[in-house]
């Protein structure tokens, strides 16, 4: 996929080397980034009068039109005076940072600012290398770091956002939001359970004869057989369907690469026996045609474009949010709490809120002190209500007479009313060009969370409020015990390093391939030994260690 850096650079030929390119772009952009520079100078922009350039990696997205004329994007540069340019990596994890990873070895010049979503593993080697740089002492300078310093409890923030070596390489976003703490979650559409006169399911048998019966029996009304059972996506905020499916036999998280803890001792999943059941179970539905194996190679845009037709194409879909479904499925798809399996046990992965490292400042910036300030406006907060909710009192109000015409999600349960209206709640998670879809450094506190509201007083057809049922259906499923972080040394990480990705990737490879029948479950032993062959036993005896460091 071609990288691009906004501010109307010229189109570069296909043929180009991916590196030369790098090197081209990247040095386009690097010269003389100084804040205080006559106006002309090298590294300042011309279309904005002179204003010192920040450039800035980001991670393209299909819900973000154009960073360049973003609407948040404008409001940071005139807050600071800048003028940011962007380096956008491809929308794909795993593509993103391998183009980071050529960038970093190959010696290109590095931009100002990497935006993207990493794990603290690669942070810490980026950091070892002297890619990124401590941000310590800007954080902890309540004049470079106002907004930080304005969070009640920015010593939790700054002390979760620590690495092995006691140093911070990164602003934080932090928006504490129970919903957001198990959003791997489920849909059914009830039009069609309506229709059908079936039940929720609450066993995984009665998710299989529900299914069975979405797609034998025409609930989408075309007289065709082209319903779908269960569907998800790639890339999709918490739209992985394996991830639902198994933890009805075995509790799997994979933010947590698929470690669990019982008693204060940590185990992988994966190599259960309860993680073959599941697998099982998962490929049987494939068999049946109850469960597509679109779910393993379509993004979250091409999801979107299946489900929602009139009549709706499928009977389950996992997605965290509820913005997933268009109109054509508004007010049809309900919430599905977790099914229990064989063994009786419902669970769902529980993700404690703590602050996601954003805005890591390279070795090559040219002013860091100047992009640590732009990343830390950042986090004043109606900035912060601008990157979730868009454009205020066009997208979203927290004045008084308006919030007092809308129900807080809690308004009838816990008394809180509406704090803040979402005049146009559909702008999150579909294509729009107000904010970067809440990629960047924020803070938002619980309040805020607890009472933004789309509920109009009135409405005939509100939208529907999720939160109370999640409460009621997710939240009891949470394990007792859990690994909230693992806190692992430097000689750790590098001990681990190759073999951690490697089974990572292995693990979640032969997933899909023992689930769509390409590799069969006979070869479960062949499975394990190969595991223990990539140094599963060293993986197990540092992470345990990460582990009671980590209590």
């Amino acid at each position: 996929m071609t990288q691009q850096i906004s501010k109307g650079r010229k189109a570069l030929s296909a043929g180009l080397l991916v590196l030369a390119m790098l090197g081209a772009l990247l040095s386009a952009c690097s010269p003389g980034n100084q804040q205080a520079n006559e106006s002309g100078a090298e590294g300042e922009s011309a279309e904005t009068g002179g204003r010192p350039v920040i450039t800035v990696a980001v991670q393209a997205n299909p819900n973000v039109e154009d960073y360049e004329t973003n609407h948040y994007t404008k409001l940071v540069e005139e807050a600071m005076n800048v003028d940011l340019e962007f380096l956008e990596l491809p929308s794909q994890a795993e593509e993103a940072l391998t183009k980071l990873s050529l960038m970093v070895s190959s010696g290109a010049e590095l931009p100002d600012v990497v935006n993207i979503y990493l794990n603290e593993s690669t942070v810490y080697d980026y950091a070892a290398k002297g890619v990124f740089i401590s941000q310590d002492d800007y954080l902890n300078d309540p004049s470079l770091a106002p907004n930080f310093h304005n969070i009640p409890d920015k010593d939790f923030v700054y002390n979760s956002m620590k690495l092995p070596d006691g140093k911070v390489y990164a602003l934080p976003r932090y928006t504490p939001y129970e919903w957001n703490e198990g959003s791997n979650r489920a849909w059914i559409n009830s039009e069609w359970l309506e229709k059908l006169n079936l039940e929720i399911p609450e066993t995984t048998d009665d998710l299989y004869n529900v299914l069975k019966a979405f797609i034998e029996q025409d609930p989408n009304g075309n007289s065709k057989k082209d319903e779908i059972g269960v569907v998800g996506s790639l890339n999709g905020w918490s739209q992985n369907p394996r991830v639902y499916l198994m933890n009805a036999f075995i509790y799997a998280d994979p933010g947590k690469s698929y470690m669990n803890v019982k008693d204060g001792q940590v185990y992988p999943a994966f190599t259960q026996p309860e993680w073959k059941e599941g697998l099982e179970y998962m490929n049987k539905l494939v068999k049946d045609g109850l469960f597509s194996s679109l779910s393993f190679t379509q993004d979250e845009t091409q999801m979107k474009a299946l489900i929602n037709v009139p009549g709706g194409m499928a009977g389950v879909v996992t997605a965290g949010s509820y913005s997933t479904f268009g109109p054509e499925l508004e007010n049809k798809m309900t919430l599905l709490p977790p099914v229990k399996g064989p063994s009786g046990l419902a669970a769902t992965p529980y993700s404690p809120s703590l602050p996601t490292q954003l805005w890591f400042i390279t070795k090559d910036a040219k002013d860091p002190e100047l992009a640590f300030k732009v990343g830390d406006s950042m986090l004043n907060p109606e900035l912060s209500l601008v990157s979730r909710y868009g454009e205020k009192e066009v997208d979203w109000s927290d004045d008084p007479a308006v919030t007092a015409e809308y129900l807080g999600p809690f308004e009838e349960s816990e008394g809180l009313a509406a704090g803040l209206a979402e005049l146009n709640p559909s702008i999150w998670n579909n294509p729009q060009n107000k904010h970067w879809n809440d990629a960047n450094p924020a803070y938002r506190p619980l309040e805020i969370s607890k009472t933004a509201s789309n509920l109009k007083k009135g409405a005939e057809n509100p939208l529907p409020n999720w939160q109370p049922a999640y409460a009621e259906g997710y939240v009891p499923t949470f394990p007792d015990e859990v690994i909230v972080k693992l806190n692992y040394l430097p000689d750790e990480l590098r001990e681990i390093a190759n073999s951690k990705t490697a089974i990572d990737n292995y693990v979640n490879e032969s997933a899909v391939a023992f689930i769509t029948g390409n590799r069969p479950l006979s070869q479960w032993d062949d499975y394990i030994a190969e595991l223990n062959k990539m140094g599963l036993k060293q993986y197990l005896e540092v992470t345990q260690a990460a582990y009671e460091r980590s209590k």
